[in-house]
C-alpha cells in the first residue's frame, strides 16, 4: 500500500508543481501586457469565462506532459533514481509533447470548424513559442523533483522498513531485487540471523531468539520470512498483534518483480495459488474483449488492406498464415496472422523459435513485427472466443510439449485463454530459449494469480506504449 501511495504522492506533487508553473508561462504574453502597459484600451477585454479557459489550457498541457512522462517510464522508481537516465527520458518525453500538442491544436481547429463550437475549442490553443517555453520549464521542474523526491519519501516516513529472516537463495534474490529496483518506498533495514554465521556483507539486526525486541528497536514495519527458517506460531502471532506485516520471501519477491518466484515452482501449493476468475470478472472481461476487438478491426481496415497489398507485392505466398496453437484448458485452435516470413520458412529447419535478425523475415515483415501489425488478425480469434485481448501468448503444441518437460507448471498457463497482449509480453522482450520461456512463465502465472479488470486495462494501456515506442519486437 505504501508503495502505491508513494507513486500516487509523486504524481500529485508533480501535477501541482507543473500546473503552478505552466499557467503563468503559457499566458505570459497576456499577463505581461496588462501589467506593463500604462494604457490597455487597445487590448481585448478578458471575457467573463476567461479564467476557465486559462485553467483548461494549462490543464490540457499538464495532461499531455504527464502522459508523455508515463510513456517514457518516468514514474518508475528504477528510472527516477538514475539521474542520467532521467535526463534522457525527459528529453524524449518533451519531444513527444512538442509533437503531440500542435497536433491536438490542429484537431481542435478542425473540430471547431466542422461542428460549429463558436471558437471555444480554438481558445484552448497556446502559442507555439509559449508551448516551447512551457515544456522547457516542465523539463527543469520534473528533473528537480525527481532528484529530490526519493529523499522526501524516506524523510516523510513513507518508505516501508523491512527486515528479512534467515538466509538462502530466496533471501539472496530478494536482497538483490531491492537493490536493483531502487524503490524508495521499500527500505531494507537488514536481516535477522545468527551474527556469527551470517554471510559476510549482511547487516544483521539480531538473532532469531530476540526477534521481538529487534523488530521494536529498529521500528520494522514488514517482516519477510524465509520458509527454511521457521518461527514458532506464538512468536508470529505476537508479531502480527504488534501491527507488523508479515510476508514470506516468495510473496515479497512477487511484489518487487511482478512475477512468480522461482521458489514457488518447487511448491505444490502453486496449483492452488493461481486461480481462475469469478463470474463478474468473466463477464466484464468478455465485454472488454468484444469491444476492443471490434473497434480494433473496424479502425484498422484501411491499414489491413494496405498491409495485404504490400505482402503480396513483395513475396509469393498467402497474405495470412494459419497455425495451430494451444488454447484454454489445452484445447487446440487455429491462429491467423499476417505472413511476415518467407513462404515455407520451416520446411528445412522444422519448428524453431524466431530469433533477433531472423533471415526468414521479409523486409515488409520486419516492419509488421516492429509495429505489431501482424498481430491484428488475431482480433478475429478474440471475437470467436478462442483468445482474449489479455492473456499468455499462445504457443505451438511442439514447443508446449518441449517446455512442459523442461519447466514445471508450464501447462498451468492454459488455465486462462491466450491473449493478443499480456503481462509477460509487456514486461519481457521476445524470448527464444528455455530460460526466456521460464521468465515469461513467471510473469504469466503472476497474471493468472492476480488478474483483474483493472490489471487488464493497465496492460492494454502499457501495450499502446510498447507499440508506439517499438519495444521488444523481433
Amino acid at each position: 500500500m505504501k508503495r502505491r501511495f508513494a507513486i500516487f504522492m509523486f504524481v500529485i506533487a508533480e501535477a501541482v508543481l507543473l500546473m503552478a508553473l505552466i499557467t503563468p508561462v503559457a499566458h505570459m504574453r497576456a499577463f505581461t501586457e496588462r501589467l506593463l502597459l500604462t494604457s490597455t484600451d487597445h487590448l481585448p477585454e478578458f471575457q467573463p469565462d476567461e479564467i476557465w479557459f486559462i485553467l483548461l489550457r494549462s490543464l490540457l498541457m499538464l495532461i499531455v506532459l504527464q502522459i508523455c512522462f508515463a510513456l517514457r517510464d518516468l514514474y518508475r522508481w528504477n528510472v527516477i533514481v538514475r539521474p542520467r537516465l532521467v535526463i534522457v527520458r525527459l528529453v524524449e518525453a518533451v519531444i513527444i509533447a512538442l509533437i503531440a500538442l500542435p497536433l491536438i491544436h490542429y484537431a481542435f481547429d478542425f473540430i471547431d470548424q466542422g461542428m460549429d463550437f463558436d471558437g471555444k475549442l480554438r481558445r484552448l490553443e497556446i502559442h507555439p513559442l509559449l508551448v516551447a517555453a512551457c515544456t522547457g520549464v516542465a523539463f527543469l521542474a520534473a528533473y528537480g523533483l525527481r532528484m529530490r523526491f526519493p529523499k522526501w519519501i524516506k524523510v516523510a516516513g513513507l518508505a516501508e522498513r523491512v527486515a528479512i529472516v534467515g538466509r538462502g537463495p530466496m533471501v539472496d534474490l530478494c536482497i538483490e531485487e531491492v537493490a536493483r529496483q531502487h524503490d524508495p518506498s521499500v527500505e531494507l533495514i537488514g536481516v535477522i540471523d545468527d551474527p556469527e554465521t551470517a554471510p559476510k556483507g549482511r547487516t544483521v539486526l539480531g538473532s532469531l531468539h530476540e526477534i521481538s525486541a529487534t523488530l521494536d528497536e529498529h521500528d520494522i514495519q514488514r517482516l519477510v520470512i524465509n520458509r527454511s527458517k521457521p518461527i514458532p506460531d506464538a512468536t508470529i502471532l505476537r508479531i502480527r498483534q504488534s501491527g507488523i506485516h508479515i510476508s514470506d520471501t516468495a510473496e515479497f519477491y512477487e511484489r518487487l518483480t511482478g512475477r512468480i518466484s522461482p521458489e514457488s515452482f518447487r511448491d505444490g501449493d502453486l496449483l492452488l495459488a493461481t486461480s481462475t476468475s469469478n463470474r463478474t470478472y468473466s463477464l466484464t472481461s468478455r465485454i472488454l474483449d468484444i469491444t476492443a476487438a471490434s473497434i480494433g478491426l473496424i479502425l484498422s481496415m484501411p491499414l489491413l488492406l494496405l498491409t495485404a497489398i504490400l505482402i503480396k507485392i513483395e513475396s509469393r505466398g498467402p497474405i495470412l498464415y494459419s497455425q495451430e496453437r494451444v488454447g484454454f484448458n489445452g484445447r487446440p485452435f487455429r491462429i491467423h496472422k499476417f505472413r511476415s516470413m518467407q513462404q515455407d520458412a520451416e520446411t528445412v529447419s522444422g519448428p524453431v523459435w524466431a530469433q533477433a535478425g531472423d533471415s526468414r523475415v521479409t523486409r515488409i515483415g520486419k516492419w509488421l513485427r516492429k509495429l505489431r501489425i501482424d498481430e491484428i488478425p488475431q482480433l478475429w480469434s478474440v471475437i470467436r472466443r478462442d483468445m482474449a485481448i489479455v492473456g499468455p501468448r499462445p504457443e505451438r503444441q511442439f514447443f508446449v510439449q518441449e517446455l512442459e518437460e523442461e519447466i514445471p507448471h508450464f501447462r498451468q498457463r492454459h488455465l486462462v485463454k491466450p491473449g493478443v497482449t499480456g503481462w509477460a509480453q509487456i514486461n519481457y522482450s521476445y524470448g527464444s530459449s528455455i530460460d526466456d520461456a521460464f521468465v515469461k512463465l513467471q510473469f504469466d502465472l503472476y497474471y493468472i494469480k492476480n488478474r483483474s479488470l483493472a490489471m487488464d486495462i493497465a496492460i492494454l494501456l502499457r501495450t499502446v506504449k510498447v507499440v508506439v515506442l517499438q519495444q521488444g519486437a523481433v
